[in-house]
């Protein structure tokens, strides 16, 4: 047999040593999609977020006697500096890992989203312009779903943690 049968021989193909197989290279498109998918979820929420309150802005409240209504453009870019915050905090808690969700990713979220709830609880008084409800609104009803959250992990780690030691004992 000659030489040149050797060389021109169809060569089988293979992954390199040590790669890993096709199914996690699915599971990686998957989870980039996921998460693709919530960014534009908690997108869409922030916008809602961030349209309710710089349309919030033009409304003075009730104690305004109908002169003109400067916008208060500094308030408003605090507002919305809420609401950006309390939106990380809720994208923090639903992203996708690899290693699933955890109850101190959950705990982080919930505490930054109670701080900055109380933050713009602190500031707030009766009679207050509508940018004001309209960032505590949406930082009560985030805060509130992030905490229900972690009541739920926890209820269900308790749950789990002591059916493993009633099939320990």
């Amino acid at each position: 047999m000659r030489n040149e049968f050797f060389f021109s021989a169809p060569q089988l193909k293979r992954d390199p040593l040590g790669s890993m197989p096709l199914m996690y290279d699915d599971f990686e498109d998957s989870l980039r999609r996921k998460r693709a998918l919530l960014r534009l979820i908690v997108g869409i929420v922030w916008g809602f977020g961030v349209a309710l309150t710089i349309k919030s802005g033009f409304v003075p409240g009730y104690w305004w006697d109908g002169r003109p209504w400067p916008y208060p453009f500094g308030h408003v870019l605090v507002a919305l500096g809420q609401v950006t915050l309390v939106s990380l905090c809720l994208y923090d808690h639903l992203r996708p890992q690899p290693e699933g969700s955890s109850i101190g990713r959950t705990g982080r979220a919930a505490a930054v989203a109670l701080i900055t709830l109380v933050w713009i609880q602190m500031n707030s008084w009766t009679d207050q312009p509508g940018y004001a409800y309209a960032a505590g609104g949406y930082a009560f009803i985030v805060t509130s779903i992030l905490l229900l959250a972690l009541v739920v992990q926890v209820g269900i780690a308790t749950v789990r943690a002591l059916r493993r030691n009633r099939h320990a004992a």
